[in-house]
């Protein structure tokens, strides 16, 4: 009954055929980062980096080393990067992601481009208005996907120390699969068509045939323009990489969401998905951040059939927390707004459908997102789906952010025991809430948190 419930992703998306042992999942922040920089030493035709920003310290320098070392010894060798213009420009000790992939490009000028995503609802007075990182609020490029020739590496990790060290995340590698790779490579191309490049000079312009202009002119130009040019993007390869589900051994589904620019593919199937487990199926579902949308909450607590058990970080694991000035509060604004959802659980009797957990660490933060599904609770049935990528679940995921994450449906019992042993390493640093949680005094939420939160939720 497990894959039974999910063939509707093969009539709403491009699918993927591969082989079970053609994926590997990464477990360790460390392990990500030498599958980074050995596959960008060994990379021969192209190396595509799309993440929110490139970290300015010695790891993230030698990460930048090792593609530079390819582009100088194959001739060949393409290399893409896409980033977020805000987020990507903004100054840390005299250095920023765009300074850094400034030296990259000046190695091979024709066979590197470096884009940076700007979002369109940052124009005129409020950019001239907001600070660096307060005008990181608007918008985002949020898309989390590394292309080596014809493999793939997508995640919600960050090109950054934090992200190679100490930040729990997930990161999958999907071996040897041209076409996946492509689609990625396309997307990318895409996004960065309409964003700004970096030139030689090291100034930022449009590319060549974008008519409208990411923070001049009309917005509604832009947004026409750009949605276009991703909606002609996804039905093309809606088209192209067709998949039919009869006697398959995996496939992965790749999904992109645009808010801002109208397009909401990946949050209509991430809903489905959770409107569709069978009876006695379990959804286990993690997020660094704990804001889901109201449908998100919505296709939980209405469904009657499967049940739900949530992951999120503990105030202790919040990436957020320790930070200056009103940022400070985030932790104690997601505490809030989980105990408001475990109260609506509470309210409904559903504390026995729908459980959740947070995640603990010492001196670690968590930042893991996704999901899995298993046919049913017991031990013996290892998740059949997983979901895996940028998105966090929440109102930026869905309304203001670029996002990606890919499904993939398996049927292949190994890769389904290492997706259940993924599941497991981080659920086992999970401490199940009740009724005591948020009881504790150390829990407590600020009163201005509580007066805020309601009206800025939809920015964090």
């Amino acid at each position: 009954m497990g894959v039974q419930c999910f063939k509707f992703l093969a009539k709403e998306l491009p699918g993927f055929r591969v082989h079970g042992s053609q994926i590997k999942i990464i477990h360790e922040p460390k392990h990500f980062y030498q599958e980074l920089v050995n596959r960008s030493l060994t990379s021969q035709h192209r190396i595509v980096l799309s993440a929110l920003y490139l970290g300015t310290e010695e790891k993230e320098k030698r990460l930048v080393e090792a593609v530079g070392s390819s582009l100088e010894r194959h001739g060949n060798l393409r290399v893409k990067v896409l980033l977020d213009w805000c987020r990507g420009t903004r100054v840390v000790n005299g250095e920023s992601s765009a300074s850094l992939l400034a030296q990259l490009k000046n190695k091979a000028c024709e066979r590197c481009r470096v884009s940076f995503y700007h979002t369109p609802h940052l124009r005129g007075w409020l950019k001239r208005l907001l600070p660096s990182k307060w005008n990181e609020t608007v918008g985002l490029q949020h898309c989390k996907v590394y292309v080596f020739d014809d493999s793939l590496i997508i995640s919600g990790a960050n090109l950054s120390r934090d992200y190679f060290t100490a930040r729990q995340d997930r990161y999958l590698v999907v071996e040897n699969c041209p076409a996946l790779a492509d689609y990625y490579e396309g997307l990318v191309d895409t996004v960065a068509s309409f964003s700004l490049v970096l030139d030689r000079e090291g100034e930022f312009r449009t590319e060549k045939g974008l008519r409208s202009h990411p923070y001049k002119g009309r917005l509604s130009d832009f947004v026409e323009e750009s949605s276009g040019l991703v909606n002609n993007f996804l039905e093309d390869q809606k088209v192209k990489n067709k998949v039919d589900l009869e006697d398959f051994d995996t496939v992965v589904f790749p999904t992109v969401q645009m808010g801002q620019l109208g397009i909401r593919q990946d949050s209509q199937i991430t809903s489905r998905i959770l409107r569709s487990g069978g009876p006695g199926g379990i959804f286990h579902f993690a997020t660094g951040y704990f804001n889901l949308t109201t449908d998100y909450m919505g296709d939980m607590v209405d469904s009657d059939q499967s049940q739900y058990s949530l992951l999120m970080a503990h105030p202790q694991a919040n990436g957020f927390l320790g930070a200056r000035g009103p940022a400070g509060g985030i932790p104690h604004a997601y505490t809030l707004i989980a105990q408001n959802f475990w109260n609506l659980i509470l309210s409904k009797d559903l504390q026995n459908r729908i459980k959740m957990y947070e995640y603990k660490r010492e001196d670690w933060t968590f930042h893991a997102k996704g999901m899995w599904y298993s046919p049913s609770m017991s031990l013996s049935k290892m998740p059949c789906l997983t979901m895996v990528g940028s998105p966090n679940f929440g109102y930026r995921s869905v309304s203001k952010d670029l996002e990606t994450q890919v499904t993939i449906l398996t049927t292949n019992k190994e890769l389904q025991e290492k997706m259940g042993e993924e599941q497991s390493l981080l659920y086992n640093l999970g401490k199940e809430v009740d009724s005591n949680t948020f009881q504790q005094e150390e829990r407590r939420v600020p009163a201005w948190v509580k007066m805020v939160v309601g009206l800025t939720r939809k920015f964090f």
